[in-house]
């Protein structure tokens, strides 16, 4: 008998309000002081962490995937939006997770180190706004009667079968904001996991460093996509992640981006401000759409960095990137 299990999914959104204008490059950005106690403990940041635009013409080479990414496509046409690209990035942080997911025995979008979904992506580099789709087969016989691909395929579709109200996995199929996927999987006795990573890229590239080890301040250093402007940053801080046990991970079928209360905007652009959060000039914009600014934390947890963009200022900006960094105290 197998037994179907889907995750849920939950993309962020946020406004900003007021207006923008060009931002003045007349002087660097005040650089914070940083603390001595803290360190990051993820991502490793031994060495600037970059990533980069996937390449247009970035293709699966796992049939299994390919018949995932074809079926997303056809039915993204279908509804009318356009096509998602491939994502090799998002998709070696989908088979880490379902790998760790058969070995644990968990299901839905969290594991026992109780890290959530988007600081997991981030970790490992990928720096686009996240939305993730989890399925799990489970048999009570030695192994599957169906292939891999018919129980990936028979997952995705049962999610496209879903109805309002309770058609997440659908909705983040057919998001008309993001823009890339990557297909994770793994398969072992009467466990299979598949991950569809969904991510919204509006830039071109996203350096994170740290300016001085010895006391802890993080540097952004980046450029928005052609076509697109960074219109701010948000920031948000949670606590430290707590481990699980195997039924609380798999209870956990929903996750969210984390509330931010502080905002970053252009230096010189005092005309912004983000709705309902702190909103600071610290960002150093130039006019080939390069952009940096630094951040300093004042206290361990997760701090998750948001990057709104927009085709032109007139218009309301959305996450097309996302990082969140794991800050700890020094041993």
């Amino acid at each position: 008998m197998k037994l179907a299990r889907l995750g849920a999914c939950l993309a962020a959104s946020a406004l900003a309000a007021g207006c923008a204008v060009h931002p003045s490059a007349a002087a660097d950005p005040t650089e914070p002081k940083g603390s001595s106690s803290l360190r990051v403990r993820l991502p490793d940041l031994s060495s600037p962490v970059v990533d980069v635009y996937p390449k247009p013409d970035a293709a699966p080479s796992d049939p299994l995937k390919e018949a995932v990414l074809v079926r997303i496509n056809r039915n993204r046409a279908a509804a009318g939006v356009q096509p998602v690209a491939w994502d090799d990035g998002a998709a070696r942080v989908a088979d880490a997770f379902c790998r760790q997911q058969v070995r644990e025995a968990t299901n839905g979008h969290f594991l026992t180190d109780g890290v959530p979904p988007y600081a997991r992506t981030a970790f490992s580099g990928v720096f686009g706004a996240q939305s993730e789709n989890s399925v799990s087969w489970v048999t009570t016989a030695r192994s599957f009667t169906d292939s891999a691909t018919q129980l990936a395929l028979l997952g995705h579709d049962g999610m496209m079968a879903e109805k309002p109200p309770s058609d997440g996995h659908r909705r983040t199929i057919l998001d008309p904001e993001a823009t890339h996927v990557g297909v994770g999987y793994a398969l072992e006795g009467g466990r299979f996991q598949m991950a569809q990573e969904f991510l919204t890229r509006t830039l071109e590239r996203l350096t994170l460093s740290l300016r001085d080890p010895s006391h802890l301040v993080l540097r952004f250093e980046g450029k928005a996509l052609s076509g697109y402007l960074l219109e701010f940053v948000t920031i948000a801080h949670e606590p430290t992640p707590a481990s699980l046990t195997r039924e609380q991970a798999s209870g956990r079928t929903t996750y969210s981006y984390p509330s931010a209360t502080l905002a970053y905007v252009g230096e010189g652009v005092s005309g912004m401000r983000v709705s309902g959060v702190d909103t600071q000039e610290k960002i150093r914009i130039w006019s080939n759409r390069e952009f940096s600014f630094a951040f300093a934390p004042d206290r361990p947890g997760l701090y998750t960095f948001l990057f709104y963009t927009a085709v032109r200022s007139s218009e309301p900006a959305r996450p097309g990137g996302s990082v969140t960094v794991w800050v700890e105290e020094r041993s």
